[in-house]
């Protein structure tokens, strides 16, 4: 699993980490991000659209979102 802390990064700097470490994450791996920017919830819906990963949890913690994602 690789986990990605992208708290106190604006827009667009969680979702450019995540193709990141998408690119260097198996497929079928599972990649957990926390961020806190108030885009995130919907960047990382349209960006798990676009690229075929599978958004598989996202929620919201105390100050920030966690979005788990299972890589295509």
């Amino acid at each position: 699993m690789t986990a990605i802390d992208a708290r106190g990064k604006l827009c667009p700097m969680p979702i450019v980490l995540l193709a990141k470490a998408a690119k260097e994450t198996a497929p079928g791996a599972t990649i957990t991000i926390q961020a806190d920017d108030r885009a995130f919830p919907e960047d990382v819906k349209a960006w798990c659209n676009k690229t075929k990963n599978e958004l598989l949890s996202l929620a919201e913690q105390s100050g920030y979102f966690e979005a788990k994602i299972r890589r295509a």
